[in-house]
């Protein structure tokens, strides 16, 4: 089985089953993103205690890339400590808009690499990202 094949299959495990989705009641911070071209509208939440994201949770609804890429963002992220987070999350910013650029240092990501080729679904994938990225970034 080459690796696409398996890339595909974990992307639709976390689109047919994603982690973390769900209310986002008694989240401390809470960002918003949406994408019109495609119709993803999600909110992204978090809960920190003492610099650690002891919580990542997303809610929305959106295309089986926009859903998978927040499933992933959820599980990659959540038990780091707030500034590892927000390294992740612009390494993975940069990693879709810089196609020389080195993936992320985190295997759970490998499964994207398949959609960096697809420059259209540049901000399905980064969606959630940028939502997570704008929460780390507000004071709290």
């Amino acid at each position: 089985m080459s690796n696409q094949s398996v890339y595909k299959e974990v992307l639709l495990d976390h689109f047919h089953n994603p982690r973390n989705k769900g209310e986002l009641d008694g989240m401390a911070m809470i960002k918003r993103g949406s994408n019109p071209r495609c119709g993803d509208e999600i909110e992204v939440g978090v809960n920190c205690n003492d610099e650690i994201l002891t919580s990542v949770r997303f809610r929305g609804r959106g295309c089986s890339v926009c859903l998978a890429s927040a499933s992933i963002m959820t599980e990659s992220t959540a038990g780091l400590e707030r500034q590892q987070a927000q390294q992740l999350t612009q390494q993975v910013q940069h990693w879709f808009e810089d196609k020389n650029s080195d993936p992320p240092d985190d295997d759970a990501l490998a499964a994207l690499s398949s959609l960096r080729q697809h420059s259209a679904r540049k901000k399905c994938v980064l969606l959630a990202w940028v939502a997570l990225g704008e929460v780390l970034d507000c004071p709290g």
